[in-house]
């Protein structure tokens, strides 16, 4: 009977571990388009976590006094029972709303990646506990950055990662804008066995 209740504690100690090594996920960037009329950039964050939850549509509005703030779109989310923003909800709504908006929009043109540079500005260093083993601490840095080409610029970009590299993934050019985007990639979730994030950035003429 003893073996037998170690037998069962192991198995249930396996389970529990591989149920705990799969509940997280990355994040990334998908680039829907660009909406000439009303001068909008789309562009969703998928998660892929086990949670499930819708992903998360933005836009820049780039006749705006701040082109580069990136905005939340909320409607799209709203549960027609609750009225309330559900993230969690049944798809099929939210993606044939989001098929309506993506009707309007022109692809982006894909570009070099290394024509844009990263910038560091100020990264700091600290240590950390693990996610698997409190007791063992892990580099987490706090970075400070700017995205630069020839005659485009970004704002400071603040980021939390957990490997020293950031890195540029991808860079689209805006149709009829002096302006690019790029996304950007670095190791922003150190759970289980970690998880890369991405990032949109807009990049404009610099002054």
């Amino acid at each position: 009977m003893q073996i037998l209740k170690y037998l069962l504690l192991g198995v249930t100690l396996a389970t529990s571990l591989h149920c705990n090594a799969t509940v997280g996920g990355g994040q990334n960037i998908e680039v829907l388009g660009y909406e000439a009329m009303e001068q909008k950039l789309y562009l969703l964050r998928h998660f892929q976590d086990e949670r499930g939850r819708l992903a998360q549509l933005y836009y820049y509005q780039l006749n705006s006094r701040s082109p580069d703030r990136l905005i939340e779109v909320k409607s799209l989310y709203v549960n027609p029972k609750t009225h309330q923003i559900d993230y969690d909800q049944d798809a099929t709504q939210f993606e044939k709303d989001l098929a309506k908006i993506k009707k309007r929009l022109t692809p982006l043109l894909i570009s070099n990646a290394m024509t844009a540079k990263i910038q560091i500005v100020k990264s700091q260093t600290q240590y950390v506990p693990a996610w698997d083993d409190p007791s063992e601490k892990i580099s987490q840095y706090k970075t400070l950055y700017r995205v630069s080409t020839g005659s485009l610029k970004s704002g400071s970009q603040e980021v939390v990662h957990y490997s020293p590299t950031i890195k540029i993934i991808q860079n689209y050019v805006i149709p009829h804008q002096n302006k690019m985007l790029v996304v950007i990639k670095y190791y922003g979730i150190p759970e289980e066995t970690g998880y890369d994030i991405e990032d949109p950035v807009l990049l404009l003429p610099k002054k």
